[in-house]
């Protein structure tokens, strides 16, 4: 009897938080940031707790995958949850030294439900304010 109690409690709590863990997937968008100058190119994929990046230009796959930690997934999916994805297109960019090859040229897609909203574009490392601690925290794993 006390074998079958055991057996019934560790399956209800595996149930119990692998739902929990796919209820918090769901909702957090797949996160597409691309970073890019004469010289340099970066490009990132947020989904799933893993974070791919390539530093390729035409790359077909991305080249490295880097699982995140339980805080790390935490800390971004809260960031991307916060994002108003309609309004993401209209993000102001607070620098414009790209146009000066002061900085590299970045651009941010959010995907969810199969729809994609990108940003307007800016300049890496100086991301707009509503989206600002999201990409400095991708683009610092990125460099891990």
């Amino acid at each position: 009897m006390k074998r079958l109690l055991i057996l019934f409690t560790a399956m209800l709590f595996h149930y119990a938080c692998s739902e929990t863990k796919s209820v918090v997937v769901e909702n957090v968008p797949t996160i597409y940031y691309e970073a890019s100058t004469r010289g340099f190119f970066l490009a990132i994929k947020v989904e799933n707790q893993v974070l791919y990046t390539s530093n390729e230009r035409g790359f077909k796959e991305y080249s490295n995958k880097l699982v995140l930690s339980e805080e790390e997934w935490a800390e971004i999916s809260t960031l991307a949850k916060a994002v108003d994805l309609a309004k993401v297109k209209d993000l102001n960019w607070p620098t414009e030294k790209r146009y000066y090859d002061g900085a590299a040229h970045a651009n941010i897609i959010f995907e969810a439900k199969g729809i994609k909203y990108p940003a307007n574009g800016f300049d890496h490392g100086f991301p707009p304010t509503e989206i600002e601690k999201l990409v400095n925290k991708i683009t610092k794993l990125a460099e891990k």
